[in-house]
């Protein structure tokens, strides 16, 4: 892998969110500040939003992870609970039995709960991620939660973080006995430019490297371009400029690299991705062999999904924007991916909690074989391989193509290759992440 190439000690863009590797922009540091405010001062209904990948997940471990020996927090992801559903996951958290009760009982039960950690002065808060889930439903039993007191104190703290939708529902009409109870209000802001080289240079600092300049000035610029300032499309795609460089054996990430890893990733500028245009440079890379190959996924036995590898990187996880979602609680929210190209592909384990198994061992990076089986928490994906006819001619044209949107000039630079010569320069045009794993599979 790459951290031997550029001296890190683990990888400093991991998809995870690790509190270790927080980075304060102004708007996390005004955020940070509130939710421990929010954790301080006890009735508080906090609500914080901003868009995907910006960092709200990140923060919540981070108020996890302090110190709070007079607290009881609850963390409860929304994913189409229902408001049943909602009450039992919060008698778990407190380590309650909800599964006998009826609602009216279990509101009790939680009501008694909340005076008895009152009366050991211990705090109780409610986190709520993905929060722009939630149904009108479960908002107002968060309301009557909140509302509990004991001798004029509240005995609740709710902080609510998700996406700006959250604002919506909660600036609903209807929604005015909510909004009423808001005491504080903050959003996440995608990183400007300026803050995006300070962001790099922390992650990097952190994962041990020594040289925080490895990306160049002229690479800050790209990344923005085609990450809208997204952290967690900051992250993938510096993830992969740095696998680029070690594949190509280049020790600085500029604006070259930038721009060829997105192409890699198959991704337009941000702007143009989500409807608006932009103008930015893309590389187009010769066309490689359809593959036709899939996934198979179950659970106990039974059939789940197929999922067929059209594109270079099917990711899998629990958090529900991956390729495949799955429903488990021991599978990381990014947890795995594959890589293909061509009629090649790898398997990579993302640093996961619990690991990726084949063959009842733990694998980082595989090289997948059509019928190998590989498990997730309690998820079973069968590799099915079936590559489509191809055909070479010889003295065929390979076509580079380098279009700059500014101009909308085209400019093809065409080589004649033999086969002979197409064998011999074959590598150029494999997946980099292939590349390198053929290479320390060689060694």
């Amino acid at each position: 892998m790459y951290l031997s190439h550029f001296k890190l000690r683990e990888f400093p863009f991991s998809l995870t969110s690790d509190p270790k590797f927080l980075f304060l922009s102004e708007d996390h540091a005004r955020v940070k500040a509130y939710i421990e405010y929010a954790m301080k001062v006890q009735d508080s209904f906090l609500i914080c939003t901003g868009e995907i990948g910006t960092g709200k997940t990140t923060l919540v471990n981070d108020a996890l992870a302090q110190d709070h020996q007079d607290a009881v927090i609850a963390k409860i992801q929304i994913n189409h609970l229902t408001s049943e559903e909602f009450l039992q996951q919060l008698m778990l958290e407190f380590a309650l039995d909800p599964f006998s009760l009826h609602r009216i009982q279990i509101l009790e039960k939680l009501k008694l709960y909340l005076q008895q950690q009152f009366r050991v002065n211990k705090k109780v808060f409610l986190i709520v991620d993905e929060a722009h889930n939630v149904s009108p439903e479960i908002l107002d039993d968060i309301r009557y939660l909140s509302d509990f007191e004991s001798d004029n104190n509240k005995l609740l703290g709710v902080i609510l973080m998700g996406q700006p939708e959250l604002n919506d529902l909660i600036d609903k009409p209807e929604m005015e006995h909510i909004a009423q109870r808001v005491r504080l209000r903050c959003h996440i802001k995608p990183l400007n430019p300026n803050i995006i080289a300070d962001y790099i240079k922390h992650r990097l600092k952190v994962a041990g490297s020594r040289d925080i300049s490895i990306f160049s000035e002229d690479s800050i610029p790209v990344i923005h371009q085609f990450t809208g300032g997204r952290i967690r499309l900051i992250n993938t795609l510096c993830d992969y400029a740095l696998l680029h460089c070690c594949v190509e054996k280049i020790n600085k990430v500029t604006s070259m690299v930038i721009q060829k890893a997105a192409n890699e990733l198959r991704w337009d500028a941000y702007e143009k991705r989500f409807g608006e245009h932009s103008d930015v440079t893309r590389y187009i890379l010769p066309t490689i062999p359809s593959n036709t190959s899939k996934i198979i996924v179950k659970r106990n036995g039974q059939l789940v999904d197929e999922v067929k590898l059209s594109s270079d990187c099917v990711s899998i996880g629990r958090q529900s924007d991956n390729d495949i979602p799955v429903d488990d609680f021991k599978v990381s929210r990014y947890h795995a991916q594959v890589v293909t190209q061509g009629n090649v592909s790898y398997l990579h384990d993302l640093n996961s909690t619990n690991g990726t198994l084949i063959n009842d061992k733990k694998a980082t990076i595989h090289k997948l074989t059509s019928g190998d089986i590989f498990s997730i928490g309690t998820y079973e994906f069968v590799y099915s391989q079936s590559v489509a006819p191809h055909s070479l001619d010889t003295g065929s044209v390979e076509n580079t193509v380098i279009q700059n949107h500014n101009s909308r000039e085209k400019k093809d630079i065409t080589r004649q290759l033999t086969l002979e010569q197409r064998d011999q320069t074959r590598v150029l045009h494999k997946h980099p992440y292939i590349n390198l794993v053929e290479q320390s599979v060689d060694s």
